[in-house]
């Protein structure tokens, strides 16, 4: 039985970010029910386990125990830190709830077309899958807490907009705002702690200095773009022939000759005009993929993942105060499987919001994740 959300009762994944007007209803309870949690638990401060590519620590708005694990996608390192992870905290009976980086419909396709076992499951095998074979527990919480692939278009479209304007505007201010921009939310999505502390937060070094992670980086590499041209070819055909023919151009335009005075290569008009067209390209490419990147790809998607994330150690906290005995005094961990560069980003989030502190604006919008199982049964809170 693949776990295939049914069609119709899906929950739609969130577009969170801040939005000014009023708060609807279900904002509101939320926001009621986060501040009585707040109110009921000590947050008192506390430090970060480091374990290869993974972060262990304590929500501060609810103080459930939150492990990010970060990976590279299709990485065999990956997928084994994955898999043990959440299997350690199975067979222990303390997984609250597992959160993977994904968003329904990608989900849907995934496991649709690489059901465990099939040989493309083989060919694409994936921390995301790998977490949830690992579940003992049928009935373990798996939310599905990524944008939506249908947002996220939208996000980046409107991203490459406001791009657009900043940069023919340079005497507007809208240089400015690009470098002001992109090094505040470098600044907060990718260093997130690091700055006040660097021991508690995921560096380059973790993965640059593990030695299986490196050497299956070829793999990795592989599968990614394959499983991008064999599910979504409509996105990477034409991107591939895009790239291929930038490839080409330069060998379809004439030559220039030698001067034979000088005894010096002399281009030609159309080998100039690509020289300069490069240049111009290679500067666009640094400035839209940095703000693409930082703001679509990285910020707004961190503001949904943390949120997903501490909507799931909500639940757990409700779920143990509701009930009496052992097993529910026991303290159970969220794992989070993610990218890893969302590490830092999401976990400056979840560090902040403890006892008395306000409620941000990613806490608070948008509608919550989709909720399954690992036999595909949706939950519907």
């Amino acid at each position: 039985h693949t776990a295939r959300p049914t069609p119709g009762a899906m929950l739609r994944v969130p577009n969170v970010g801040f939005r000014g007007g009023a708060v609807s209803r279900p904002h509101v309870r939320r926001s009621r029910s986060l501040a009585t949690r707040a109110s009921t638990f000590d947050a008192t401060p506390t430090t970060t386990t480091k374990h290869r590519q993974s972060l262990t620590f304590r929500d501060a708005r609810t103080g459930v125990d939150v492990c990010l694990v970060g990976t590279m996608h299709y990485n065999p390192a990956s997928i084994e830190l994955a898999s043990t992870t959440v299997a350690n905290l199975a067979e222990n009976d303390t997984l609250a709830a597992l959160v993977l980086e994904t968003c329904p419909t990608r989900w849907a396709k995934t496991v649709s077309f690489q059901p465990k076992g099939s040989p493309m499951r083989l060919l694409l095998d994936n921390e995301f899958q790998a977490a949830v074979d690992s579940c003992v527990d049928d009935d373990t919480k798996i939310v599905l807490g990524d944008q939506s692939i249908e947002d996220l278009g939208e996000s980046a479209k409107a991203q490459v907009k406001s791009t657009v304007a900043d940069f023919i505007n340079p005497l507007n201010g809208g240089w400015t705002r690009l470098w002001s921009d992109c090094r505040a939310t470098y600044v907060r999505e990718v260093i997130g702690i690091g700055e006040t502390k660097p021991d508690e937060c995921l560096r380059f070094s973790d993965l640059a200095t593990d030695v299986k992670l490196v050497s299956s980086m070829p793999l990795s590499l592989f599968r990614y773009p394959l499983a991008w041209a064999i599910k979504s070819p409509k996105t990477i055909l034409p991107l591939f022939f895009a790239i291929y023919g930038l490839a080409i151009l330069p060998g379809l335009v004439p030559v220039g000759e030698i001067d034979q005075v000088t005894n010096t290569y002399v281009a030609s008009g159309p080998e100039n005009f690509v020289s300069i067209l490069f240049f111009a390209l290679d500067i666009l490419e640094v400035v839209f993929l940095s703000r693409l990147l930082l703001k679509a790809l990285l910020e707004t998607r961190n503001d949904i993942l943390a949120r997903s994330i501490r909507d799931a150690c909500g639940l757990s906290a409700d779920s143990s105060q509701s009930g009496s005995g052992q097993k529910n005094k026991t303290r159970k961990t969220v794992v989070a499987i993610l990218g890893a560069a969302h590490l830092n980003g999401v976990q400056a989030r979840l560090l902040k919001g403890g006892d008395g502190v306000a409620l941000d604006g990613w806490e608070i919008s948008g509608q919550k994740a989709t909720v399954t199982t690992p036999t595909g049964d949706l939950l519907v809170k």
